[in-house]
């Protein structure tokens, strides 16, 4: 009742326009309501289709295979625009490229080997690539035509050299002039005798028709002159082919820079996927081909490489976000953990650069077990390498290291590599328990050098050796040193036997390695060559510089790489970050 009166009072005159007020206030309100903007929607994020690539140093040719080309920034530069028939992986195996053509070995022994390019392929011009570019490759790799004799210095004395390239002719690696079958697009090399490496000679170069223009010839020219040359003879040096002299010649300097640094874009014809648009000492733009047809068609439209003097600038830029993808080398703790406050990943690993332990001929035996004896080589990762690579193990070879992967596991596996420990009482006994010295050469401004010396003598004391820097005016007893950047089994125990770390038995071994065609047979004699350096007590594989590739936060599909220095390989994977 009472509520009643209460719901009938609320309808006097006075509550009915107060009521009326409210409806009509809530009224305007929604009609304001209805007329207003809509508010401007959210701009969507522009994906990105580019990414930054970091490099350490100064591009100054667009010929990375020459003598004076031959620098980190050219080669990284060639690892991203040349093409060729293979390519190496991050553990520096060789990955054929089914998408430019094939190479087979069709004998082993006369070893022969075909190539195969597939017919529509072309050079960022448009140029088709063709067996005479094949054919010009083989005419710099192999210096067929050379008759040079050079003195102790390596200074020309006689004859002639034509291609100044970057690395001699290997003499394993002789072959008879290429024969070519225009009908079935392949070229046939026959090799003097069998060579290891055989699947690693790519052959395809610069341009021919390039350099042929270059060179102010014609492509005809100078496939004439590469097909009726004689083979140069040094014992008997002759007048120079002209063609193949004016074609050296461009091919030498031809594609280097201006003498202001100047780059020319129009000298980087390349074979890959990409195309230079912009050239200059700090940056050079690289942009997608659509024409491309390999099998490395890329993800991105475009990369930029940019060069900086050093590495503090290269990873300043890295934590800056100005670079999207860099191989920042042997990083330390504070770059680690600048760039991970940054959110940048950095993937280390080991290289193919190894501190080796090498003993003097002249150093009694007796010293050589003592020394090998007393070094605890677990200790020395453990102290030198824990902070950038905590899972780094002692070098247990001499031919490789664990950047080749699982070439270096098969191999370690049965090399006779000693223990990684130290063995006090054993090297004193080596030594008859008499006191004796050892006088070592190395590199005091070299960080890791410097740090394995100090602990050598303080475990030298632990057996009875005192361990001291060589005088320069004394013979060292051995010398620790930086060896590495091989990229075969092959090439490796070469090198290695050639700087003076070999036996007799080793020497037969690399003799018959280097006639092995079958990559099993090549793993076989290397274990024995390893075997017998170690048996010889030769020296002592140490450890490996530590590389690292950096990759900004979200940047996907880059893989790491051992090669110091190297550019990550495969780009075709790699992606930008999402919007």
């Amino acid at each position: 009742m009472h509520l009643g009166q209460y719901q009938q009072t609320s309808s006097t005159p006075r509550g009915r326009f107060v009521r009326l007020a409210a409806l009509t206030a809530a009224a305007v309100v929604a009609l304001a309501g209805c007329s207003a903007p809509e508010p401007a929607p959210a701009e969507e994020p522009i994906a990105r289709t580019s990414l930054t690539v970091g490099v350490v140093g100064t591009p100054t040719s667009f010929n990375a295979a020459s003598a004076n080309g031959n620098t980190p920034a050219n080669r990284a530069v060639s690892a991203l625009i040349d093409e060729r028939l293979g390519s190496l992986d991050g553990n520096l195996q060789v990955v054929p490229n089914g998408g430019l053509g094939r190479i087979t070995r069709i004998e082993g022994d006369p070893l022969t080997v075909s190539y195969e390019l597939f017919t529509d392929r072309t050079w960022s011009d448009g140029t088709p690539i063709t067996l005479d570019d094949l054919m010009f490759g083989w005419a710099v790799s192999s210096h067929y035509f050379d008759d040079a004799t050079y003195d102790q210095t390596g200074a020309l004395v006689s004859g002639t050299r034509y291609f100044e390239t970057a690395t001699l002719p290997d003499p394993h690696a002789r072959t008879a002039r290429p024969t070519i079958d225009r009908a079935d697009d392949t070229l046939t090399l026959t090799y003097a005798e069998p060579f290891a490496d055989w699947n690693r000679q790519w052959l395809l170069d610069r341009p021919i028709h390039v350099v042929a223009a270059k060179a102010g010839v014609t492509v005809k020219d100078l496939m004439t002159a590469i097909l009726t040359t004689p083979e140069g003879d040094p014992s008997a040096p002759a007048t120079p082919n002209p063609v193949l002299a004016a074609a050296a010649a461009a091919w030498n300097t031809g594609f280097a820079a201006a003498a202001d640094g100047t780059l020319d874009p129009a000298a980087a014809v390349a074979s890959g996927p990409w195309k230079v648009t912009e050239a200059a000492a700090s940056a050079v733009t690289l942009v997608r081909r659509d024409d491309y047809q390999g099998g490395h068609y890329p993800g991105l439209e475009g990369l930029t490489i940019r060069f900086f003097p050093d590495r503090a600038a290269q990873v300043a830029a890295l934590a800056a976000g100005e670079v999207d993808v860099a191989n920042i080398g042997d990083p330390d703790a504070a770059d680690l953990e600048t760039l991970a406050d940054a959110g940048v990943t950095v993937t280390t690993g080991p290289t193919t650069q190894t501190l080796q332990l090498r003993f003097a001929e002249t150093t009694s035996t007796a010293l050589r077990e003592a020394v090998s004896l007393s070094l605890d080589r677990d200790e020395l990762v453990k102290d030198i390498l824990s902070e950038q690579r905590p899972d780094a193990r002692p070098l247990q070879s001499f031919l490789s290291s664990p950047a080749t992967g699982q070439t270096y596991t098969d191999l370690v596996s049965g090399n006779g590599a000693p223990g990684t420990g130290s063995d006090p009482g054993a090297a004193r006994s080596a030594l008859d328990d008499r006191p004796a010295v050892l006088r070592v050469a190395h590199d005091p401004t070299d960080e890791i050098s410097s740090a394995v010396f100090a602990r050598m003598i303080a475990m030298g004391a632990e057996a009875g050796i005192a361990v001291r820097a060589a005088a320069a005016t004394e013979t060292p007893d051995a010398t620790l040193a930086w060896v590495g950047e091989d990229e075969s089994l092959y090439r490796s125990a070469r090198d290695r036997l050639a700087e003076g770390v070999s036996t007799p038995v080793a020497e037969d071994e690399f003799a018959e390695l280097t006639r092995d065609t079958d990559p099993v047979d090549v793993l076989a004699h290397a274990k024995e060559i390893d075997r017998a350096l170690f048996a010889e007590f030769t020296g002592v594989p140490l450890l490996e510089r530590t590389g690292a590739v950096a990759v900004a936060k979200g940047v996907g599909g880059v893989p790491y790489t051992s090669e110091p220095n190297g550019m990550p390989p495969s780009f075709w994977t790699w992606s930008p970050p999402a919007p």
